[in-house]
């Protein structure tokens, strides 16, 4: 006769469950350890410093944060959100203010806080017997002309400067079609993200495990895990860099009808900032940031095919820049000029200027104003 199977105490359900799940948990906590102590994973190049929701310009730098770029160079900010060293909204007797308001070239992206272009500046006044020079670093990676007026409008001015520069990175300022706070990035828990994937209900879990674990992370990561910007020579380019390269080559492209017309919504957004200038009486500067597509020889030759070379212009959009500046009363530093005529290498894998680079440019931006009277 069959004898009548009985069911599992209720204490040995649990058991088939807990034993299984403390054994993934495990498996998953060893896999995290292993990847930290031998294969660490890093945060994308878009999420190397701490943002915070803005409304005005719908993100900005976490005032008071502590990052790092790449190969674990600080991105720290002060109580302003600015990557530069602590000043008062007042502004101190005697001194002079420079507002530097600019994208990832102008907050120094891959380069150590001193080696910035703004503060480069500032110790090049200190260096010539002008201590009473201030420059502040207000650049974000990732803003736009748009973000500049708005930053300037809503904060910028409470510093009260006498003199706002622009630096103008061709490759992303030129031809922008951002108006509007809705049409920006945004962040979410110190991440930069579109406004469209902050409306995902989990997205708030999704940045927490990216941000905390290398599981995450490389399940998440679309580019490579290796990111040394670094080259060895000027003919050094990573398969990625190429591809960015390749993308802004339109940039470049003779002056026609239709480009001058991508170009109408920058220079409203710059306008738009000389009459908040004026109104104040601040004098305003532009400065011409090149890419390196304008500069590297090696580089045009790796990118564009012999039969392709006379559709681009390599002194546009600059050509047309001065003239639409000259128009609106902005007067420009150019550092094409200059930077086409150096040999070393200024910029690295990731687009942004080396430490010469930021030096260089510093130097010319010191000298341009020097001999204006500054």
């Amino acid at each position: 006769m069959k004898q009548q199977e009985t069911a599992p105490p209720p204490h040995s359900r649990w058991f088939y469950v807990l034993v299984p799940l403390a054994s993934s948990i495990a498996t998953l906590l060893l896999i995290e350890f292993a990847l930290a102590k031998f294969y660490p994973i890093p945060v994308s190049i878009e999420s190397n410093m701490y943002f915070v929701e803005d409304e005005f310009t719908g993100y900005r730098l976490k005032p008071n944060s502590k990052g790092y770029y790449q190969n674990q160079i600080a991105a720290d900010t002060n109580s302003h959100g600015h990557r530069d060293n602590e000043v008062t909204i007042a502004k101190p007797k005697g001194i002079h203010r420079i507002l530097l308001l600019g994208d990832s070239f102008t907050v120094g992206a891959n380069v150590s806080q001193m080696n910035a272009y703004p503060q480069v500046l500032e110790s090049l006044f200190k260096k010539n017997g002008i201590p009473n020079f201030q420059v502040i670093n207000a650049g974000v990676g990732g803003w736009d002309p748009f973000q500049y007026a708005q930053y300037y409008q809503n904060y910028g001015y409470k510093f009260s400067p006498d003199l706002i520069l622009i630096g103008f990175f061709i490759g992303n300022d030129t031809y922008t079609a951002v108006n509007d706070v809705n049409q920006t990035n945004t962040a979410v828990l110190g991440r930069r993200v579109s406004r469209e994937a902050k409306q995902s209900s989990t997205i708030k879990l999704k940045v927490f495990l990216y941000s905390q674990f290398h599981i995450a992370r490389l399940l998440l990561n679309k580019g490579p895990r290796k990111r040394n910007f670094t080259r060895k020579n000027c003919l050094d380019f990573s398969s990625q860099y190429l591809a960015i390269q390749k993308q802004r080559l339109q940039n470049h492209m003779k002056l026609s009808d239709s480009t001058k017309a991508f170009m109408k919504n920058t220079m409203s957004q710059i306008t738009r900032i000389k009459k908040l200038a004026d109104e104040r009486s601040t004098p305003i500067k532009i400065i011409l940031i090149p890419d390196e597509n304008q500069i590297n020889s090696g580089l045009q030759r790796t990118l564009i095919s012999d039969q392709k070379q006379n559709s681009f212009d390599f002194e546009m959009p600059q050509s047309e820049l001065l003239i639409d500046f000259r128009e609106i009363g902005i007067p420009v530093i150019d550092l094409l000029p200059i930077f086409r005529e150096q040999k070393q290498c200024l910029y690295m894998n990731d687009t942004h200027w080396t430490s010469e680079g930021h030096e260089l440019a510093a130097k010319v931006i010191y000298q341009a104003l020097i001999e204006e009277g500054w």
